[in-house]
């Protein structure tokens, strides 16, 4: 895992080959939190906190004056792709204020509700940066700035996207099918009104749905997670910039102008790295 540490945040990224059932544990120091898993699946035990479920795309916001012992469980063979910003307790106030400060207070850390579309994307750029040094920690302290503003625009909406609050149980089963069909037909998806006839809701339910749970449209779903597959089959081996296209529903000319918008670099500098 790297950290850097600059202007009240430390920043943790972390690109890492992991096997199901590794187990690795660590401590999450005081502050104030967000952050987000863009690959893999854990099981994660926080004292104080329980025991959630991560998967790929999961966010989460919270904060903690103490210092937390943290279990983490891998429970799928692959890779595991983060990353996370704490902002220090003394500097917080300052940075961004005491209203919002009390509401990412209030938070847990449950990764159910996505992250902003646009804090996951400044997420993978932050991954992919081919600078090393100060120009490094320079482009990664003002990534992690936008990052936080993206977030904390997102949770200070009077209708914050990211609250779950007021669906049903069922309601949130019927959109996590959605979003499994989607994952499962990335090359072909379902049109909305298609897609929410097959989970049992109609088209402005499901639309609304996504925005409170996932933090983006079914099509910024859909386009996010082509990308992502995509980047997954390059770091993979894969070598045909084509092939991966086609794979994920992609046109190739426009496949590499969408993979350098959402990570900063381009599908041939991934694929490179692979071999």
């Amino acid at each position: 895992m790297e950290i850097i540490r600059a202007c009240g945040l430390n920043i943790f990224l972390e690109t890492s080959s992991v096997r199901r059932e590794m187990v690795w544990e660590s401590t999450t120091p005081p502050g104030h939190w967000l952050g987000t898993l863009l690959e893999g699946s854990l099981s994660v035990q926080q004292e104080g906190f329980g025991e959630h479920r991560w998967e790929g795309g999961g966010g989460t916001i919270f904060s903690t004056s103490d210092n937390v012992a943290t279990r983490h469980v891998v429970l799928r063979d692959g890779s595991v792709a983060a990353v996370f910003v704490q902002i220090e307790a003394e500097m917080a106030e300052p940075l961004i204020g005491g209203d919002t400060l009390a509401l990412i207070a209030r938070k847990t850390p449950d990764p159910r509700p996505a992250l902003p579309e646009a804090a996951r994307t400044i997420a993978w750029q932050m991954l992919g940066c081919p600078l090393r040094g100060p120009a490094r920690r320079l482009y990664m302290t003002g990534k992690a700035m936008e990052m936080v503003a993206h977030v904390l625009d997102d949770a200070t909406m009077p209708d914050h996207a990211g609250d779950p609050g007021g669906w049903s149980a069922r309601d949130i089963a019927r959109l996590h099918e959605a979003r499994s069909i989607l994952l499962a037909e990335l090359a072909a998806p379902p049109s909305v009104p298609e897609l929410a006839r097959r989970v049992g809701t109609n088209a402005k339910k499901l639309g609304a749905g996504f925005q409170a749970l996932f933090g983006t449209t079914v099509y910024g779903f859909v386009k996010a997670s082509r990308l992502d597959a995509a980047r997954l089959m390059l770091e993979g081996g894969e070598t045909s910039i084509t092939h991966v296209a086609r794979q994920v529903g992609y046109q190739p000319q426009h496949f590499a102008t969408e993979f350098r918008r959402r990570f900063g670099v381009a599908p041939t500098t991934i694929a490179g790295r692979a071999r």
